[in-house]
């Protein structure tokens, strides 16, 4: 089995003007669910103190991942965007059903496309692993 990690900072920029909800966070792909880290940045006169937070998200339930730039390489973001929108409910700055990501760091793009085919492959482990599954509960079934 593949154990490569493959992880992803993010930001979230807070929506209203003292920036209270600025999320920052990670997205790693991990083997059995994409692992979805996120807490509130710090602010100058006020420590959150929170905790990181983690949102596990089935692979079967992430519906696209994919990469945007502006001018081919400014302002990187990542757009995923899951069948069930409940996973992200509690995250602030987040769509129903998706989130668009600031990506941070030089490489942003480059680490963006990795983990996009990281996902790709766990998502059609995932499916093959269901078939796999379904097959031997059917094979049971008939008593073969």
């Amino acid at each position: 089995m593949l154990t490569d990690l493959s992880a992803l900072a993010f930001t979230i920029p807070a929506r209203d003007a003292l920036g209270r909800e600025h999320v920052e966070g990670k997205l790693v792909a991990a083997e059995e669910v994409l692992q979805f880290f996120w807490r509130f940045r710090e602010r100058t006169f006020k420590r959150s103190g929170g905790d990181m937070k983690m949102i596990p998200i089935p692979y079967a339930n992430v519906e696209s991942v994919g990469v945007r730039t502006t001018l081919l390489w400014f302002n990187p973001r990542l757009l995923l965007k899951l069948s069930d929108p409940r996973p992200l409910q509690e995250v602030p700055g987040t769509e129903v059903g998706g989130a668009t990501l600031l990506l941070c760091g030089r490489d942003a793009v480059r680490e963006a496309r990795a983990l996009i085919k990281l996902v790709e492959f766990r998502q059609a482990d995932a499916e093959a692993q269901a078939r796999i599954s379904r097959l031997s509960e059917l094979e049971k079934e008939r008593g073969l």
